[in-house]
């Protein structure tokens, strides 16, 4: 049942419907129906789809002879005519005054007009044999804008396919294999076992997404490699349970990956473990999304997420995959290793970043930190020589002020007067003849607040010292001694 609508059009019922959205068997059905509803209309013409299932046999016949272009003109009118002809004018009087002719092909029962979609998919596939795929890559879409659940469906996903395969530079001897399995062609793609460059297709380089194409029309004017990845990304949109999703995710992550965009591949990566467990790509999908992620590491001073999740992905490879071969261990083994070798990178960071601070307390805990947690590493000599240099340092830390924001040791000997704090000497001091005090100069006004752009970057100013408040004289007790009191005689 569909979502309830408000007179302005508005949605009262927000729920997601599935009316529309069919399966492989349910397409099935619709087309063997189909047939049948043709062989009906074949045999009365006076039915009012009867003429247009005869042009479109005759636009068929165009295109099985070769006659392409003419069979694009005829499939292209077609299809505009039979999307607008509910909104004629002579249809809208018909619907108005109840004088229209029910049609065996009504949209409310059969999925839409059959007839459009025919002629939407023909009109895509002469373009296709045409070889103007931009073209026949729009008309695939508008289809399956249209009709979510077309007939068509397989068909359209593998041209779909196969068009994003040329335009991401394979050869024709490639583009010609694909027919026979896409699934070997997406793991054809150059990954990181790849090294017999001979053995892989031969690709076009990469041109300039702002250089004109003017000379070939089998490739878009501009970004072919952009609008590869929206046929792909078409395919596990609208088929996402159909032969070709998982293909088309793992083409476009290996792309990604051959471009050096990290992040992107691994994004994709991460969407076939997640969406297809039990797909033929899962084993890549693990082993290549945890390279892509531990290559999109930026770096000590960066977030470290994804050096968590590469640690994760290559440790759960390791126990997931036991038919792993002894290269692929070896590798898996070492990068865990250079994981390792991050994470106490990570750590020494911070002591250089409190260094430049000059900070030797904090500097000090994190080299102790690091010569416990890790004894073996290179750091831990630096950190012992950090420690040394730091000792100076943290001696006159302790013996003279605080550096802001540390914690001061207790001092050895009293501090120094400050400002106008007298100075109180320890009971055991030798007596002194006290020196003048100077007289306090008046209190000055605060400091005007700093209310610059930067003003929030200065250092917080000391809270003002309160005087202690003088007691207030004693009130009498009597009525007499106090003045302008009456007292009143009961």
């Amino acid at each position: 049942m569909s979502a309830l609508r408000s007179p302005r059009g508005g949605a009262l019922d927000e729920r997601p419907s599935i009316d529309g959205i069919m399966g492989p068997t349910e397409r099935n059905l619709q087309q063997v129906q189909w047939e049948q509803q043709k062989e009906e209309l074949s045999r009365n013409a006076s039915l009012p789809d009867s003429a247009a299932l005869a042009a479109f046999e005759e636009a068929e016949a165009l295109y099985r002879a070769g006659n392409y272009k003419e069979a694009e003109k005829r499939f292209k009118a077609m299809a505009k005519e039979r999307r607008y002809k509910d909104n004629t004018i002579g249809a809208q009087l018909s619907r108005l005054f109840g004088t229209d002719t029910e049609s065996p092909l009504d949209p409310q029962t059969s999925y839409g007009d059959p007839l459009e979609e025919d002629a939407l998919f023909m009109l895509a596939e002469c373009q296709f044999a045409q070889r103007r795929y931009p073209y026949a890559q729009d008309s695939y879409d508008d289809l399956l804008n249209r009709y979510p659940s077309t007939r068509h469906l397989d068909a359209v996903t593998r041209r779909l396919f196969r068009i994003s395969q040329y335009w991401l530079g394979f050869s024709e001897d490639a583009l010609a294999a694909a027919e026979k399995s896409e699934i070997e062609m997406a793991e054809h793609v150059a990954t990181l076992d790849e090294t017999d460059t001979n053995a892989l297709p031969k690709r076009r380089p990469s041109a300039m997404a702002v250089v004109p194409n003017v000379a070939d029309r089998s490739r878009p004017v501009f970004d072919a490699e952009g609008r590869a990845i929206q046929a792909l990304r078409s395919i596990w949109l609208h088929d996402a349970a159909g032969p070709l999703a998982d293909d088309a995710l793992m083409l476009s992550a290996n792309h990604y990956l051959q471009k050096g965009d990290y992040i992107e591949a691994a994004r994709y990566y991460r969407l076939v473990r997640e969406q297809y467990p039990d797909s033929p790509h899962f084993k890549h999908a693990y082993i290549l999304g945890s390279h892509v992620t531990l290559a999109s590491y930026s770096g000590p001073e960066y977030d470290g997420a994804t050096l968590e999740q590469a640690k994760d992905l290559k440790q759960t490879a390791t126990r997931l995959f036991p038919d792993l071969s002894e290269e692929e261990r070896k590798r898996l083994q070492a990068e865990l290793a250079t994981i390792s070798e991050q994470e106490i990178a990570r750590e020494w960071a911070k002591v250089e970043f409190y260094r430049r601070k000059n900070q030797p307390e904090s500097v000090s805990l994190y080299c102790y930190l690091i010569i416990n947690r890790y004894p073996d590493s290179k750091y831990a000599e630096m950190a012992r020589r950090m420690l040394e240099e730091q000792q100076p340092l943290l001696a006159k830390q302790r013996g003279g002020t605080a550096a802001p924001g540390n914690v001061p040791a207790v001092p050895a000997a009293p501090p120094a007067p400050k400002g106008d704090q007298p100075f109180n000497p320890l009971p055991d001091a030798p007596a002194a003849s006290p020196a003048p005090q100077p007289t306090p100069a008046p209190p000055t006004a605060e400091p005007k607040r700093d209310r610059s752009f930067f003003g929030f970057l200065r250092r917080a100013e000391e809270p003002p010292k309160l005087q202690s408040v003088e007691p207030e004289p004693e009130q009498p007790n009597s009525a007499s001694e106090a003045p302008g009191r009456i007292e009143l005689e009961l």
